[in-house]
């Protein structure tokens, strides 16, 4: 009998322990959450930096919703609105930029407790000035955030000084 209790006990000690509460759950910090790397949203970003890279814009259709917006570190307002948009921004980028290629660096998938699915990539941007004839190594931070399988914003922070050096190496360069 007294094993009989025993085991009883521990099993109802066990199950308390583990079992969250409605409230706990209520009471969970919505900014908080999880992080991954290696998961289909992580492999989806970093195959997209390989393919921009290389001035190919074949996700677009598939990946970008069509209310997807850019922004930049350096402004918070909206830099891009749109897939055509997106497209016209990164062409920029190869217009000043020439073998562009990206540090494997990290890519992470963070899920938050408030639902938002955001993937981070960090590393370093290499590329060599197309008119100042500089190598580049920019320090970059993609933010991408997710709804179902669309990525629907993208903030991108960069050092804009060698932005600024290639423009100023030939101001035409930039479509106004």
């Amino acid at each position: 009998m007294k094993k009989l209790l025993l085991c009883l006990f521990v099993s109802a000690s066990m199950i308390a322990c583990t079992s969250k509460t409605e409230t706990e759950t209520k009471n969970l910090d919505p900014l908080a959450g999880t992080f991954t790397s290696g998961d289909a949203k992580s492999k989806r970003l970093w195959s997209d930096i390989m393919l921009f890279s290389k001035a190919d814009y074949s996700f677009v259709d598939t990946f970008l919703s069509p209310d997807f917006v850019l922004r930049t570190a350096a402004d918070t307002a909206v830099v891009v609105r749109g897939k055509e948009g997106a497209i016209a921004y990164w062409s920029q980028m190869h217009t000043l930029l020439k073998d562009i290629s990206f540090t494997e660096g990290r890519v992470q998938t963070f899920t938050l407790n408030n639902g938002e699915i955001h993937t981070l990539y960090f590393g370093t941007l290499l590329a060599t000035g197309k008119f100042s004839n500089k190598n580049i190594a920019m320090p970059v931070n993609v933010w991408v955030e997710w709804k179902g399988d669309k990525m629907v914003s993208q903030t991108d922070m960069y050092d804009a000084k060698f932005i600024m050096d290639e423009i100023a190496a030939n101001p035409d360069a930039v479509k106004k």
